[in-house]
């Protein structure tokens, strides 16, 4: 069973497990395994600017996601996740997290719109974000030379199509 403990001030030491799995395996994957500003955690959660959770599965924290914002006045967030646990990868457990975790916390946070980078090679962790409606916006280059993804997913509500033939 899914579920989510919140990073705190007390329990942050735990995330130092992820560094040795960044860099033996989630590096080729994702660039970083931390919210931008990791730094400010706990002013920026104060501030509704950040929600950032441990990911506990049957009762072992196998990752982490997190949704940043940059200020207030904007609507959108950019989500972050990972799973180092790689027996729990390819299960499902990344598209539930995405789900319950965007659907917990768009109201707090005031969101319409939820944004993501992947890289472009990282085709498992692209069709999880396609599953949980995300799409592709556009592709490119990073810094780097690695090529990647700017994903959007819409929390708007969908105005129903008007019928016409039922309002005259």
């Amino acid at each position: 069973m899914l579920d989510f403990m919140d990073i705190t001030k007390d329990n942050v030491h735990l995330y130092c497990r992820f560094d040795k799995n960044f860099e033996d395996d989630l590096s080729n994957f994702q660039s970083r395994i931390y919210p931008k500003n990791s730094d400010f955690f706990v002013p920026m959660i104060q501030n509704g600017l950040l929600r950032w959770s441990y990911l506990f599965f049957d009762g072992k924290i196998i990752g982490a996601i997190w949704l940043e914002k940059e200020h207030h006045s904007l609507p959108c967030a950019t989500l972050g996740i990972f799973i180092a646990d790689k027996e729990k990868r390819s299960q499902g457990i990344g598209e539930e997290a995405i789900n319950r975790y965007i659907q917990m916390y768009k109201e707090q946070l005031k969101l319409t719109e939820v944004n993501l980078h992947v890289r472009k090679e990282n085709i498992r962790a692209i069709k999880c974000y396609e599953k949980c409606g995300f799409v592709t916006e556009q592709e490119f280059e990073k810094a780097d030379g690695t090529k990647a993804l700017s994903m959007t997913k819409s929390l708007a509500r969908r105005q129903s199509p008007v019928d016409f033939a039922k309002v005259s």
